[in-house]
């Protein structure tokens, strides 16, 4: 049958030269690009991997990075011990020289100088070793958690050492624990060394000032902390927590430890309070008072439970409840502890007289050998500990850095296109897209035979 309404070829022509060209920029998109995914269209299940494969590697890799800083930062710590552990031999050293009996007094009173030196460079080297603004050895920190997989809970523990002289056990150190005052402190209730201290308010933070100003004469220092640690339970919004004064209201926001952390250090901070807020590895709220002073908590909600003080003692809350802060004395260099006075439990200490390491006489040098041989037992298993840990890392980053080869090259099958593949198929859509092209030509002048037929 003629006919001129409908020209099938030049439709069917038509219809090859679309889906010629669409055949074409596909292959010259994929091989501008080197991917074979462009978009989900593409290959959705395809792209749905590609993508979680790319986030995995991407993971891995920092990953990685935080292996090698960990192992930076054993190193770190690592090295620093090793000069502590160098004074604490030249120490031995020290103290086996002045238990002999060739010596006199006048001798091992040079030695111990020495000795005295070193104790004090020890605990500045404890005190100040830190990595990216981590102190590692002041005993503030007591492990470190590195985070070396790709999901939650895929961690290494580090544990830091506490390196300072007092816990060596090279300078004399009482911790008096939570300090719980029997009564007012007056004046001549509490002597340190045998100087008065001051009357103050009888808290651990106000008891430590009054003690630290004694030490140009007394020889001893006194750390005050006071750190609460509490369970968060149900929040709901306008409840409330009154922490020294400050009242913190909950909103709808607040549904764990983190956001009640968050919520709390923003209030507290507006109201120029030296408390702060944070969360530990158990989920826990942590109050920090960073001075040692008291935290008075009012938890009218019930909020918390299971609150402890700073020494791990469960606190029973009540009303506005003061909870107290613990105190630690420590002698300088071959100075000891003596604590008395009229009534020290006026400032919640107990009369006590403890003796520091020092090697100015024979007796004294023969005991602080075994003190320094234990010091450097210690140190020697921690430096043991973080060298062990970091053949670990490294165990790690190798095993990372194979997964993430292995799992590149196989989001690369997925997703990457095969260039000779892509290569022919661009020839062959380019053939296509001329010859529909041609033969739709054809097909729109085959309709001129009719006309003969109408001569």
């Amino acid at each position: 049958m003629t006919v001129i309404a409908t020209n099938t070829s030049a439709m069917r022509a038509a219809n090859a030269s679309m889906s010629a060209s669409s055949s074409l920029s596909t292959a010259m998109e994929r091989l501008a690009t080197g991917k074979r995914i462009n978009s989900a269209k593409d290959d959705a299940a395809g792209s749905a991997i590609a993508n979680r494969m790319a986030s995995q590697a991407r993971s891995m890799s920092m990953a990685i990075r935080n292996a090698n800083d960990g192992m930076s930062l054993a190193q770190t710590a690592e090295g620093a011990m090793s000069e502590v552990t160098s004074m604490l031999q030249r120490m031995k050293e020290l103290a086996t020289q002045s238990a002999t009996g060739t010596l006199q007094d006048s001798d091992r009173t040079a030695l111990q100088a020495e000795m005295s030196q070193l104790t004090s460079e020890i605990n500045n080297v404890s005190k100040n070793t830190t990595f990216n603004g981590v102190k590692l050895l002041d005993g503030s920190q007591k492990s470190v958690k590195l985070q070396t997989g790709i999901n939650s809970g895929e961690t290494i523990g580090m544990a830091m050492v506490d390196s300072r002289a007092a816990t060596l056990g090279l300078t004399a150190q009482v911790d008096a624990g939570v300090i719980v005052p029997t009564g007012p402190l007056a004046n001549g209730d509490l002597t340190i060394n045998g100087q008065a201290v001051a009357a103050s308010a009888a808290d651990a933070k106000t008891i430590a000032a009054a003690i630290n100003a004694t030490t140009p004469t007394s020889n001893v220092t006194a750390t005050a902390k006071n750190v609460v640690t509490a369970t968060v339970g149900t929040i709901a919004a306008n409840n409330t927590l009154v922490i020294n004064g400050t009242t913190v209201t909950m909103t709808a926001s607040e549904k764990s430890a983190d956001s009640l952390a968050a919520k709390i250090n923003t209030t507290l901070k507006a109201a120029n309070s030296t408390v702060t807020a944070s969360t530990d590895s158990s989920g826990s709220l942590v109050l920090t008072e960073k001075d040692g002073g008291n935290i008075t908590l009012t938890d009218t909600n019930s909020i918390l439970s299971g609150v402890k003080d700073v020494e791990g003692s469960a606190v029973t809350m009540s009303g506005a409840t003061a909870i107290r802060g613990s105190l630690t004395l420590e002698g300088q260099a071959g100075t000891g502890i003596t604590i008395g006075g009229a009534t020290p439990g006026n400032a919640g200490l107990t009369a006590t007289s403890v003796s520091a390491v020092s090697i100015g006489s024979q007796a004294g040098a023969s005991a602080a050998m075994a003190v320094i041989d234990a010091a450097l037992d210690k140190i020697s298993a921690g430096r043991g500990d973080l060298g062990a840990v970091q053949n670990r890392l490294q165990s790690t980053v190798n095993n990372l850095t194979t997964t993430t080869t292995n799992l590149s090259d196989a989001k690369s099958r997925i997703e990457d296109a095969d260039f000779s593949t892509e290569s022919t198929a661009l020839a062959k859509a380019q053939i296509l897209s001329q010859a529909s092209t041609a033969m739709l030509a054809q097909a729109n002048q085959s309709q001129q035979s009719v006309l003969k037929l109408l001569q």
